[in-house]
């Protein structure tokens, strides 16, 4: 299928950007040069569909342009129902024209269109939609911007049913109507993909975005991007593999992951790789399907991967890949090679370095790096993982700002929702509980798991007029498969934009193929076929020919083993006791004054 977009002179800007919005979704667009004031549309549409079915986007501010009278104008509905099976309805404006065509439109089911009267808004996705909104269905988010809404009355009876409703009024309707598929939208401008994002809220975009993707998604289904299933994962920072760990008792963890139905990452930091209690190793062993682990820096110094060294970097990752394996050799537990950055701060260049090392992603709560305070595109933030860097990097929150739009948002795109939290929660876990409670009950279908096995299950899928499914990856390794009784054609995708490091080779279950499979610096290809009611890995190899590395200082590493004890004892006892933990504060602040006041010669915080 594809999507016809008419015009007449030139593109609208609006259908401009809702093209971009599809080609970001991967449907075929043509946009259609229309002739004004003919009456022998059908003939002029039959003419260039070609027997193939199409959906095509009316946008009535065209319409007006085309039709010179009242009898042109029914002449073109009757042709757009009868030859296009779905259509698109948009660009609507109050008045007496857009009254006529929206009610021709909807088989008489919509009578007026109308202006937003109330300066707050409130948006509800219908509970009963969740076959055409996904994710967004039941729903409700507030809005002060009613500028770009429409809103329709409605005859008690009609051939379709309201989708997204705006102060109770309908904002998005469905009609089904001489064999067509109408989805009508009251929102006047489809939001620009390649505009900065910034730190807005999610739901500034909703009106102007979900009611067009929606649309599209749901009219061209698996022909267009669609994620995979829903992953989540709760991932606990810095705490060693102890029975206790400042508030934290890993007995009462496991006992809350099986209570409350989710599973916990520990993002581990491997200079503790010496140091881990047998009893709680044995625990992660046992709990597999609700414990487990990642990496977290190296030694945890401040900002040691916000350097932009690469000898360093590479030196780092390798001491940490290092410890973990010296770690599993000791424990039996694996560590999922995906990297949260201490404290949140990274570079660019340590994100080369974990490509070059082989590491399959890395997480934050920062989506840029500390040299570089980018603003993400609204598109970038449509996608799984952020790919600006070079290399995949998924976004966590943590659970008191994991709100309902948010995890519609992430999973309607098909991001995994990843929940970060220390220690100091467990005080009082009922936020972490909370937002656990809320994904499962909203989402039933979610995938509990490792955030390993979380990105890896996180790529988007699209079917080709062949019936190949096309796999877009976006970690190092992806995990495909097939329910089906019959052998799947795939192709992997891996893009790999601007990209220094190139892939060298390609994995299938551990096994190497062809190296004509990579097929170029900005995307690599991967052609397979994938046995009935199996499963795959495929994974790419890089290899950086000019890694260099450093011995690490005596110096430096007794400064780390101060800093990690030091840590320790904060998280252990200092936080534990709120007298103690006001006399920390207090003297804190004491030294930021003095150096506030003295900045040279100041005492300096380890």
């Amino acid at each position: 299928m594809k999507l016809i977009v008419p015009y007449v002179g030139a593109l609208q800007p609006v259908d401009i950007r809702l093209i971009q919005l599809a080609e970001f979704l991967g449907i075929r667009c043509e946009p259609l040069a229309m002739p004004k004031g003919i009456n022998a549309y059908r003939e002029f549409l039959s003419a260039r569909m070609s027997g193939e079915p199409a959906c095509c986007v009316v946008n009535l501010r065209v319409i007006r342009e085309c039709v010179a009278s009242n009898e042109s104008s029914v002449n073109l509905v009757s042709s757009l129902l009868s030859c296009f099976t779905s259509l698109v309805v948009h660009g609507i404006e109050p008045g007496s024209f857009d009254d006529k065509m929206v009610s021709a439109l909807s088989g008489g089911w919509l009578c007026r269109v109308q202006d937003v009267s109330k300066s707050s808004t409130t948006y509800e996705v219908s509970p009963d939609s969740r076959d055409v909104c996904a994710s967004f269905a039941g729903l409700s988010l507030r809005s002060a911007d009613q500028r770009n809404d429409r809103v329709f009355s409605l005859h008690s009876d009609g051939p379709g049913r309201t989708l997204i409703s705006l102060n109770g009024e309908p904002l998005m309707v469905e009609v089904r109507t001489q064999n067509c598929h109408v989805l009508v939208i009251g929102s006047e401008d489809v939001a620009d993909l390649t505009a900065e994002a910034g730190d807005r809220p999610v739901a500034q975009f909703f009106p102007r975005l979900l009611p067009y993707a929606i649309a599209l998604r749901h009219i061209f289904k698996d022909e267009c991007w669609l994620p995979s299933e829903p992953n989540a994962s709760v991932i606990i920072d810095d705490p060693l593999l102890r029975p206790n760990y400042g508030f934290l008792n890993f007995e009462h963890l496991l006992a809350l992951t099986k209570q409350h139905n989710f599973h916990v990452t520990v993002a581990f930091i491997p200079h503790n790789f010496r140091r881990s209690s047998r009893r709680i190793a044995t625990m992660f062993q046992e709990n597999a399907d609700r414990l487990s682990l990642c990496f977290h820096g190296n030694d945890h110094t401040g900002g040691e991967f916000a350097s932009t060294d690469r000898v360093w970097l590479n030196t780092i990752s390798q001491i940490a890949e290092t410890r973990m394996m010296r770690h599993y050799e000791m424990t039996g537990l694996p560590c999922d090679r995906v990297m949260v950055f201490p404290q949140g701060r990274f570079s660019v260049e340590a994100m080369l370095a974990l490509r070059a090392r082989n590491f399959d992603c890395a997480v934050n709560t920062v989506p840029y790096p500390k040299q570089q305070p980018v603003r993400l595109t609204l598109g970038e933030l449509m996608q799984p993982a952020v790919l600006r860097y070079g290399f995949p990097l998924f976004l966590r929150r943590y659970s008191a700002h994991t709100q309902d739009l948010d995890m519609c948002f992430d999973l309607f795109w098909g991001r995994p929702i990843l929940i970060v939290e220390h220690h100091d929660i467990f005080r009082n876990p009922a936020p972490l509980i909370s937002a656990v409670s809320r994904i499962n009950e909203s989402f039933p279908q979610i995938r509990w798991t490792s955030v390993g096995r979380a990105v890896k299950g996180s790529f988007l899928k699209l079917r080709q007029c062949d019936g190949t499914l096309r796999v877009r990856a976006y970690s190092r390794e992806v995990q495909v498969s097939n329910r089906s009784d019959h052998i799947q054609r795939l192709l992997v995708q891996w893009d790999n934009p601007g990209n220094a490091i190139h892939p060298t080779q390609i994995l299938a279950n551990g096994i190497p193929v062809s190296a004509a499979k990579l097929t170029s610096p900005e995307r690599v290809l991967l052609s397979a076929d994938l046995n009935p009611n199996t499963s795959a890995n495929y994974s790419l190899v890089s290899r950086d020919e000019c890694q260099t590395f450093r011995k690490v200082s005596l110096r430096r590493r007794t400064v780390s083993f101060m800093r990690r004890r030091l840590s320790e004892v904060r998280d252990n006892y200092i936080e534990r006791n709120s007298s103690v933990m006001a006399a920390a504060k207090a003297m804190q602040r004491g030294l930021v004054a003095v150096r506030t006041e003295r900045p040279v010669g100041g005492t300096k915080n380890v």
